[in-house]
């Protein structure tokens, strides 16, 4: 069968590419597997509940969409944030980039922070209105979770934002490392607390907490060092710039919606799945399991037939 491609490369002008073939694949290949990662932590939860029951499974399976959707508009905003970030850093204004990352950390502390608070006070009632009147033991096992990860909602915001600056300095790999680690902590620590301590969802909760928190730390921790291209330091010293964060929300605001329509809609179908019991929403989590583990295999498939 003959192949089809885009384009034809023997008409391609190497010589006068920006990248080359390697360094493209250098860049984009950690990006793809970190923005995987992401939300690989909530799926590995729902694997390993299984062997809890149907509700468990259910209950995090659930509460993981909603999760979801918070991680890609944050990355979205992040996203935003490399953008402002990279057109300062190419006009070699170090100290405007430096200070619009701090803008960056400020806003989108402020605003997850906010949103973690919401959901934690009104977490029953969306629940409710999200998934309807599912069993009573799933709801249990909902509010438990949905209490522990959204608590972990600024440290999500804050690990999307420091890595937009390391790939807005170039730098996409140590992003990616981070997220290998902190997802190596959360299966370790969902192996101690759901089988060695029998903590149930509870157990998987707080091990992603405790994985998020990790993330955000490590990536500060080295943001503030002043050998990197984009620093950020003396955190309570920042004091909000608002035409600056205007222009950055102008950015990363729309394409945060984007971002989230897609798993906003993946959310309603999960919502009309929820009417139909406790297995038919354990069901749908396996399936979504298989989905991102397809997701896996994709970034092989791009790799090879893309750039080679």
């Amino acid at each position: 069968m003959q192949k089809i491609r885009l384009y034809d490369a023997t008409k391609l002008d190497r010589e006068h590419m920006m990248f080359s073939n390697k360094q493209l694949i250098t860049l984009l290949l950690p990006i793809m597997v970190e923005q995987l990662l992401n939300s690989f932590m909530g799926m590995a939860d729902t694997m390993m509940v299984s062997n809890v029951g149907s509700a468990a499974i259910s209950a995090v399976s659930l509460v993981d969409s909603i999760n979801v959707l918070v991680i890609q508009v944050f990355t979205a905003l992040g996203a935003g944030a490399a953008i402002i970030c990279s057109q300062y850093l190419g006009r070699g204004d170090r100290e405007s980039s430096n200070e619009a990352a701090r803008q960056v950390t400020l806003s989108v502390l402020t605003i997850s922070t906010v949103l973690s608070i919401f959901c934690i006070i009104f977490r029953g009632p969306l629940l409710h209105l999200i998934f309807g009147q599912v069993e009573e033991a799933v709801m249990d096992n909902s509010m438990i979770y949905f209490l522990l990860t959204a608590i972990s909602f600024p440290f999500i915001a804050l690990f999307d934002a420091g890595g937009a600056f390391y790939r807005a300095a170039g730098n996409s790999r140590f992003p990616m490392m981070i997220s290998v680690l902190s997802n190596g902590l959360n299966i370790a620590g969902n192996a101690v607390l759901i089988f060695g301590l029998k903590m149930g969802v509870e157990g998987a909760a707080l091990s992603t907490l405790f994985s998020r928190i990790f993330c955000a730390v490590v990536i500060f921790w080295n943001l503030r060092k002043p050998d990197q291209v984009i620093v950020v330091n003396h955190y309570l010293k920042i004091r909000p710039n608002f035409p600056l964060i205007g222009k950055i929300l102008s950015i990363g605001i729309p394409s945060g919606i984007e971002n989230g329509m897609f798993q906003f809609g993946k959310l309603a179908i999960q919502s009309s799945v929820s009417t139909l019991g406790t297995a038919a929403i354990a069901a749908q989590a396996m399936t979504i399991i298989l989905e991102n583990l397809n997701g896996i295999g994709a970034i092989g498939r791009f790799t090879r037939h893309c750039f080679l």
